[in-house]
This record gives C-alpha cells, sequence and structure tokens, in this order.
C-alpha cells in the first residue's frame, strides 16, 4: 500500500484552494507576491496544478466508492454461498462416511476451503459431481440436497464468480487511479512548497497577510 502524503488530502487541497485564491484575489498579497517573481503567470501554473489535483481526487474517490461497493456484494454473495456449501459438505462426510470413494469424487476430503480459489474449485467440484451422477443425487437426496439445490448452488457459484471479476476490475481501477491522484498530490505539494517560501519572504513583515494565505505565524 502506498503511504499516503498527507493525513487528510482533503484538508490539504483546501488549504492550496484558499492560499491561491487569496493570492489571486487579494491586492495586497498579489503585489507583494509579484515583487518576488509570483505574478499572474506563475499563480495560474499553480491554480491549473491545484485543478488537475482536486480533479484526480475526486475521481479517485469515485472509484475508491464503487471499489467497497462490489466488494461488499462480493463479500455478501460469498458468504452466502460458504455457508451453504458448509452445511451440505458436512452432510456428505456425514453420511458417506464409510464411503471415502465418494468423498474423494465429491473433493471433500481434507480441510474446508479456505482461499477464495480453491473455494470455487471444491464448490464446483461437489455440485458438478453430484448433478452428473444420478445414482449420487439420488443418495444425496436422502439428506435432502435436491438436484434443484444442486441447481441453485452451481447458479449462485456463477454469479459469485461474476462479482469477484467485477471486484477485480474495480480493484485494479481504483489502484491505478490512486497512483495518479498521488502523483497529482505531490505535484501541487512541491509547487505549494515553493509558494509558501516566497509568501514568507514576500510578507514576511505582514503576518495578517501570510495568515490569510494559511501560514501560521507565531506572535
Amino acid at each position: 500500500m502506498t503511504k499516503r502524503l498527507f493525513k487528510s488530502e482533503s484538508k490539504f487541497l483546501e488549504k492550496s484552494r484558499t492560499a491561491i485564491t487569496n493570492a489571486e484575489t487579494n491586492p495586497a498579497i498579489k503585489a507583494a507576491l509579484a515583487e518576488y517573481g509570483m505574478g499572474d503567470e506563475q499563480l495560474a501554473v499553480g491554480r491549473q496544478t491545484y485543478n488537475a489535483s482536486q480533479g484526480i481526487w475526486d475521481k479517485n474517490f469515485k472509484e475508491d466508492t464503487e471499489s467497497s461497493e462490489a466488494s461488499l456484494t462480493y463479500s455478501t454473495t460469498y458468504n452466502e454461498l460458504q455457508a451453504v456449501f458448509k452445511v451440505h459438505r458436512d452432510k456428505a462426510l456425514i453420511f458417506f462416511k464409510h464411503k471415502p470413494e465418494v468423498l474423494v469424487k465429491l473433493g471433500v476430503k481434507g480441510r474446508f476451503p479456505r482461499k477464495y480459489n480453491d473455494f470455487f474449485d471444491k464448490v464446483r467440484l461437489f455440485y458438478t459431481a453430484v448433478k452428473a451422477d444420478a445414482t449420487l443425487q439420488t443418495e444425496m437426496d436422502k439428506i435432502k440436497l435436491t438436484a434443484a439445490q444442486v441447481d441453485e448452488c452451481l447458479a449462485l457459484l456463477e454469479e459469485l464468480l461474476a462479482k469477484r471479476s467485477h471486484f477485480d476490475t474495480e480493484l485494479a481501477e481504483s489502484q491505478d487511479m490512486t497512483k495518479n491522484k498521488n502523483a497529482a498530490l505531490l505535484a501541487l505539494k512541491e509547487w505549494m512548497d515553493d509558494f509558501y517560501a516566497i509568501a514568507k519572504v514576500a510578507l514576511y513583515d505582514q503576518p495578517q497577510l501570510l495568515e490569510a494565505l494559511g501560514v501560521f505565524v507565531r506572535s
């Protein structure tokens, strides 16, 4: 995970916006900055850098939200299928305890699958094995696992796989946008650092104007 540049990115963006706006609109601040090379052209660069950073930050926030929503949807369906499969698996382990060949065919030997890809594989193997074997389905009817339930579980698995793919896509988009956002914020930070350095010199004797730019001045 990339380390955040700021404890609060939104606070940094708002502080930057306020400083640039006041530098653009306050005549006294604008004149003082211009004497030290921070004129209209340079302020325009700052405004453009801020606008770009804010725009990318907004897009990243949207991508993060979509990624979180996709994750929640996926997790909900995963937990639903996991709970159903565990019941069917446990019952099969008990019912076919003395038929190891059936347990192998169902893929239920060993521990319950914890990794999501292993879980997908074991769920598919279990229900397709039952669906493909009429004799086995007849046995499963005895423990209340009907053919209709087998079809429902296989359909739920396909739904889960689709949601996993969607989540992976949203996560990748969010991660890419996060990289872009971090680069944009870094560019803005570098510009603001230069801006504040000039402002502190230009407004050295006017602390009240420095504070209007968000620079704290000890009394």
